[in-house]
């Protein structure tokens, strides 16, 4: 009878962990289902938000001659550029335009850093978009009218891009890769010379011989188109007899300047200059050329003078 009961109490505890044993599989199985990599979803790549509004923050510097804030070293013989807490900075993606960024300088009386920072409207944005940063007016530039100063070239006359990539995204706030500006065209100061003496001409002209100088450049999608000519230089006034002209030069060979100048009066004189290749190579130069000698051609009148078969060009 003992053995009996032993035997039917062996077998209900061998019923009970048999019961037992389906249960705790299933459930492991249904835990490995939760757990599958492969059912979980992936975030899209490009992040929308609702009205399509990002907040963007950009680390910016500049080089040696780079956009626009310009300043003469003490000696004379470079250019250095600093922000300015007024300048604004337009953003675009492929040709449209998104924005513009207000610069906030870095400490210091002439600083090379800055951050830019302020909102773009666009549709989607994902990591590694590329964005083109540009001062300062943006898809149309114009270099005619010039006064042949630093100022009015800071003000109007010195056009700078710079690519950035989108490298985070957190809600509607978009950081960047880090904004190096090139600038798109170099500075030029020119002073003349005619019997060894410094010589202000009441107006000038300046043209490339191999016909490379723009006056002027407008986006159209993402294509660049420019046109070129001579530059008209109306001197304000002159600091220390020279004159700052800002040129881009589309052309990396060795070229020459020739000048139209004009006296008070009206009178022509001319002159040229070489520029050498190393000069064109890149843009964003400082270039000082403080002699140029000025002739007066032989068909033009003498000074004070009046000729009817002149022509003032």
């Amino acid at each position: 009878m003992e053995k009996l009961t032993n035997f039917r109490e062996g077998r209900a505890m061998k019923a009970k962990f048999l019961v037992i044993i389906p249960v705790i599989l299933l459930a492991a199985c249904h835990q490995a289902e939760q757990e599958d990599p492969t059912t979980v979803q992936k975030p899209e790549e490009t992040v929308q938000n609702a009205d399509g509004v990002w907040t963007l923050t950009i680390q910016a510097s500049k080089g040696d001659a780079d956009t626009k804030a310009l300043d003469l070293s003490s000696d004379g013989s470079t250019l250095s550029a600093y922000w300015l807490d007024t300048e604004k900075v337009k953003v675009y993606k492929d040709g449209t335009y998104l924005g513009r960024l207000d610069v906030t300088p870095s400490a210091g009386e002439r600083p090379t850093t800055a951050t830019l920072s302020g909102e773009i409207t666009v549709t989607g944005l994902s990591q590694g978009t590329n964005l083109t940063l540009m001062i300062p007016n943006g898809d149309t530039w114009s270099y005619t009218d010039q006064t042949g100063t630093l100022s009015s070239i800071q003000a109007n006359y010195d056009y700078a891009m710079a690519t950035v990539s989108v490298e985070s995204i957190s809600g509607n706030a978009v950081t960047t890769t880090s904004a190096t500006f090139d600038n798109m065209q170099s500075i030029y100061r020119f002073g003349f010379k005619l019997n060894s003496n410094y010589f202000d001409p009441a107006d000038f002209t300046v043209s490339s011989a191999g016909g490379h100088i723009v006056t002027g450049r407008a986006l159209s999608g993402s294509e660049w188109t420019s046109s070129f000519g001579s530059l008209l230089v109306s001197p304000s006034a002159a600091s220390d007899h020279f004159y700052y002209v800002s040129i881009r030069n589309e052309s990396t060979a060795a070229d020459t300047y020739n000048f139209n100048l004009h006296d008070n009066v009206g009178t022509l004189y001319m002159g040229a200059q070489a520029i050498p290749a190393t000069s064109l190579a890149t843009s964003g130069r400082f270039i000082s050329a403080k002699n140029i000698v000025v002739t007066q051609p032989s068909f033009a009148p003498a000074s004070g003078e009046v000729s009817s078969s002149s022509a003032v060009l």
